[in-house]
């Protein structure tokens, strides 16, 4: 079993292939979303239990305890003053997050899997059994009152939030940005030791500190764990990610367009341009954001005719890859949808008519 030391010896961080534990020689008081002891509590003990990936999911689902409780007996722990969460991600990818300011410290303990991420808010199906979920743990060596525990608690899941919206993480169900994954569990905990701390909001000391930690270790955690969520992954990759894969984008347009495309061919011909060419994954990654902003109502009003404007973005990038003031158009639609990745569409469709002349980039 390792161990390490957080807050000096206030609290031990525990760890073995089956669970992430955070326990302390002295009580402290907790708030948690918890599956074991939720709510507020006085505790000795936060447990993160690994749950393995052919454990019984009826069973995981109706007793999540008995996982936790395992893991309480290892450790010999009293389970009446513990909290237990649940993670089907690597705890040995677990990251730490620690800042201090005028004696008060913060500890942000997160392990992270982002394959369930969501979007709050939007239609969700379950799905099978997946690394999707984050864990956090705050832990105070400071004196909040309940009130300020429950602030931390939210600014918190705001700096969550943060971190997966600073690494583009989409939802698996709508290719929203995600907001975090439908089972995450947050547990708070402090020392109660010092002057009562009454503010804990983002703009207090304690919530700078909560807000920095949290948004780091969820970040650091996210990119231990895989997922294949490399700030740097590819433009293709991120429209994949969003529910806008390329050759769906490529099929759509062939079905209304009165030329026949190939699609198979044309999509390979589409990743190597994007490979080639930084200038059209630029244009494309910027015709998706705006795109995005177009489906939320967020058109600025400079825009003006958001029609008129699309009609010109495709002449002037039509122009600027084509080389020529007067190229031969091959593919003419009819009923595209304008509503439905406008910019995004009609930027493709310059580099398909582009592809389909036969002339280099």
């Amino acid at each position: 079993m390792k161990e390490y030391e957080l807050h000096g010896k206030n609290f031990k961080l525990l760890l073995e292939d089956d669970f992430l534990a955070l326990t302390s020689e002295t009580e402290f008081t907790t708030v948690s979303s918890a599956v074991y002891n939720g709510g507020f509590r006085k505790a000795e003990a936060v447990i993160n239990a690994h749950a393995p990936e052919d454990y019984d999911q009826k069973l995981l689902h109706e007793h999540p305890e008995h996982l936790i409780l395992k893991v309480l007996r290892k450790l010999n722990i009293n389970p009446d003053y513990s909290v237990g969460m649940i993670t089907a991600a690597d705890v040995n990818k677990f990251s730490v997050a620690t800042a201090d300011e005028d004696g008060l410290s913060v500890s942000a303990v997160v392990t992270a899997g982002c394959s369930l991420a969501e979007t709050s808010g939007e239609e969700i199906k379950t799905t099978p059994f997946t690394p999707g979920t984050i864990n956090t743990i705050i832990a105070i060596n400071g004196n909040p009152t309940e009130s300020c525990l429950l602030e931390t608690f939210i600014t918190a899941t705001e700096a969550k939030t943060a971190g997966l919206r600073d690494l583009d993480v989409r939802s698996a169900y709508s290719g929203a940005p995600a907001t975090g994954t439908i089972t995450d569990s947050l547990a708070v905990l402090s020392t109660n030791n010092g002057s009562k701390i009454r503010y804990g909001g983002p703009a207090s000391k304690l919530g700078r500190l909560v807000g920095y930690c949290t948004r780091k270790a969820v970040k650091d955690a996210i990119l231990k764990n895989g997922n294949h969520l490399i700030p740097a992954r590819s433009v293709l990759k991120r429209f994949s990610e969003r529910k806008l894969p390329i050759e769906e984008l490529v099929r759509e347009i062939s079905k209304t367009s009165h030329a026949e495309v190939n699609v198979e061919e044309v999509n390979s011909k589409i990743i190597k341009a994007l490979e080639e060419k930084p200038l059209l994954s630029l244009v494309l990654m910027m015709a998706a954001n705006i795109d995005e902003e177009v489906k939320r109502g967020l058109v600025p009003e400079e825009f003006g005719d958001i029609n008129a404007l699309i009609e010109e973005f495709q002449k002037s990038f039509f122009r600027t890859i084509s080389k020529e003031e007067n190229f031969h158009r091959f593919i003419k639609l009819s009923n595209m949808n304008p509503n439905s990745n406008p910019f995004l569409k009609n930027a493709l469709l310059c580099i398909i008519e582009k592809i389909l002349s036969k002339n280099s980039f």
